[in-house]
């Protein structure tokens, strides 16, 4: 396949950024479609002299000028509603209609392009797919998390069972005409992209023909994350657990609160650092067995790291679990379910270990089995965390980037 011209389309950001920035390298890229992008290169490298936070996570350094087409008047809305009243209905509908109206008024546009192939993100590729299909263009939907009827099932089945979480649990309920969107895309692409084995099970299993789906996992900025080849020993102080993400049900936190309850804090400290989702009242009610801090910069987190032991990530669903490879990278072991991205990532007892979902006591025993452990081995698990994460960067991501690209076929 010579130099295939690729429309990258997404009305948020995501891993989007980095898609469309490895096509860029490759070559492949006609233009990338997004809604807030600082798309100027003078003003990116101002932004990073400066260290502004919320504009650096905006752009990525390198793409940019007349490769990106940036539309910020879709995102304005929300982003003020959001500083205003936080994550509330209001404002995922705000989410909603921006998806909606981006892939509406670049689908008008998508018949005056030169292009070979449409590359959209869940959500906000709609109605794209579909002129693409129309203009007998190759057409890609990227999907990041569970199909959305596996996703409400297992999500209504969890509110269910821990009532007094369900108003933490997201991915439950979307207004019929967006879910309707959402379950057909990847059925109107002609090839769909999974970013963990786990998201093309759920795909598969409501329909869609397997054949047409590749895992291409995420990556993570491996330059960004210090790791110290021997860390403080675990003997003779409290084993530092850590949980990073959002406090919700949906990642299973009820399941680490009620396993801590087996472990003395001067054996075992869990420390948690995320937004709380919903009114945190369940949350709340286990405040004895953790110490808290509430969400903080991606880049603030990667200092931070070194200062824990072990990552903790019992996730009920997820599309992939980033925060489970930045972990790694930094040495930390991680302990999480196959409903992540662990069947790609986790060598049980060797860099991590594989729990089952919903099981207070399988976390547990993997908590005891690193409270028990040598330093030695420890240590080797640190090592060897490192170098399986070193196997998911971006640089990684890039070169499965173009595997797929070389061999994509209608």
């Amino acid at each position: 396949m010579e130099q295939k011209q690729i429309i990258v389309s997404h009305s948020g950001k995501q891993h989007s950024y980095y898609v469309a920035k490895a096509l860029y390298d490759l070559g492949y890229l006609k233009k990338f479609y997004t809604s807030s992008y600082i798309t100027n290169i003078g003003f990116q490298n101002l932004i990073q002299n400066f260290g502004w936070s919320f504009l650096s996570r905006r752009f990525l350094k390198g793409l940019g000028g007349q490769h990106v087409k940036a539309a910020w008047k879709y995102e304005i809305k929300e982003q003020f509603f959001r500083k205003l009243k936080g994550n509330t209905q209001g404002v995922n509908e705000l989410v909603y209609k921006r998806d909606i109206s981006f892939d509406r008024d670049l689908a008008s546009k998508l018949s005056k392009h030169s292009f070979d192939v449409f590359w959209g993100f869940q959500g906000s590729c709609h109605k794209c797919l579909q002129v693409a299909n129309q203009l007998d263009r190759k057409s890609i939907c990227e999907m990041t998390i569970a199909h959305v009827p596996f996703a409400k099932r297992l999500l209504q089945e969890e509110s269910r069972l821990h009532p007094e979480w369900a108003d933490s649990i997201d991915f439950v309920s979307f207004p019929a005409y967006y879910e309707e969107r959402l379950i057909e895309e990847p059925l109107i692409a002609k090839k769909v992209i999974a970013i963990s084995s786990f998201l093309k099970k759920t795909l598969v299993q409501e329909g869609v023909e397997a054949e047409k789906i590749t895992v291409i996992p995420l990556g993570f900025d491996a330059t960004s994350i210090h790791f110290s080849k021997e860390s403080e020993s675990i003997t003779n102080r409290p084993l530092r657990l850590l949980y990073a993400g959002r406090i919700t049900q949906r990642k299973g936190i009820k399941y680490l609160m009620e396993a801590m309850k087996q472990f003395n804090r001067k054996d075992v400290e869990l420390h948690i650092i995320g937004n709380i989702h919903g009114s945190g009242k369940a949350f709340q009610s286990y405040k004895s067995f953790y110490n808290y801090k509430s969400g903080i910069s991606q880049h603030e987190l990667f200092k931070l790291y070194g200062n824990y032991d072990v990552l903790v990530f019992p996730s009920v669903l997820e599309g992939f679990g980033l925060v489970t490879v930045e972990a790694m990278g930094a040495g930390l072991p991680v302990i999480t379910t196959p409903h992540t991205n662990a069947t790609e990532v986790i060598k049980d007892g060797i860099n991590g270990y594989l729990i089952p979902v919903r099981n207070s006591d399988a976390i547990a025993q993997a908590i005891t089995s690193f409270r028990n452990m040598d330093n030695a081995t420890f240590q080797q698990m640190r090592y060897e965390a490192r170098q399986t994460a070193l196997q998911y960067t971006w640089d990684v991501h890039r070169e499965k980037v173009a595997e797929f690209v070389k061999e994509f076929r209608h």
